[in-house]
């Protein structure tokens, strides 16, 4: 059972189954143009079965693509390709407190302080049957230009990882966001859908049994439906839009 949450905070279930630099002026109220904000959820059980644990307020972009001069990894030779990206903000706020009567007892692990940020990203094509699995990579050429482009200075997911910024309240002077960049390499043109896995925007874990009945871990994570109308020729990430809205969901 794999448990879903809008952003607008409604709860239920489906069976089966997801670089940043630290800026003490961001202010997650300001939302900058095009972005979306995926506000952070936890449920009672959440945060019953974890005392320390955290959700960001989340705000990104829509999918882009920029032409980029990429150095071939086996010739070394350079050639124009297409690179995938998402930028995006995370607030560490507080959570509004929730209590439950009786809540459950926690048996996961206690995770090492301070915790650390480690975000990964999954791009998976899902038309078709062809289930392709393209990992966030550190392109230094397409960082560079997608810098430039958006006017910022976005770090890779490497590039990002360190301790977790402190809660705060919205707004507050000691509010700090992390800031950064999901790219993808050698996304297959011919397709039209595809799904975004972003996990290391909570610490909240679960024990479920697996198909074999052996007891495994899932991470709260963000899905985004993607939808492309094109095709391989005249690329153009207008044709990207979002198919729903994003969802928590664990796996």
């Amino acid at each position: 059972m794999t448990t879903l949450i809008n952003r607008r905070g409604f709860l239920w279930g489906l069976s089966g189954v997801v670089a940043f630099g630290i800026s003490s002026n961001a202010r997650a109220q300001s939302i900058r143009g095009g972005e979306i904000r995926f506000p952070a959820f936890a449920s009672v059980e959440e945060q019953a079965s974890q005392s320390d644990l955290w959700v960001m307020d989340l705000y990104f972009k829509p999918m882009r693509m920029i032409p980029v001069e990429l150095s071939d990894p086996k010739t070394g030779k350079k050639k124009l390709e297409f690179v995938w990206y998402i930028v995006y903000r995370g607030f560490n706020h507080k959570l509004e407190s929730k209590t439950k009567e009786n809540p459950a007892v926690n048996e996961l692990d206690k995770p090492v302080a301070p915790q650390q940020f480690i975000p990964e990203a999954l791009l998976v094509v899902t038309d078709n049957d062809r289930n392709e699995v393209f990992s966030d990579q550190v392109i230094p050429e397409a960082l560079a230009a997608i810098n430039k482009r958006e006017k910022g200075r976005y770090k890779s997911s490497v590039a990002i990882v360190g301790p977790i910024p402190d809660q705060s309240e919205p707004g507050s002077p000691e509010e700090k966001a992390v800031e950064g960049v999901f790219m993808w390499r050698g996304v297959n043109p011919d397709a039209n859908r595809y799904t975004v896995y972003l996990t290391g925007f909570s610490n909240s874990i679960r024990k479920v049994n697996g198909p074999d009945e052996k007891p495994i871990i899932q991470s709260k994570t963000v899905m985004q439906k993607y939808w492309r109308r094109g095709d391989r020729f005249d690329q153009n990430e207008a044709e990207i839009v979002l198919e729903g809205d994003p969802q928590w969901i664990y796996r």
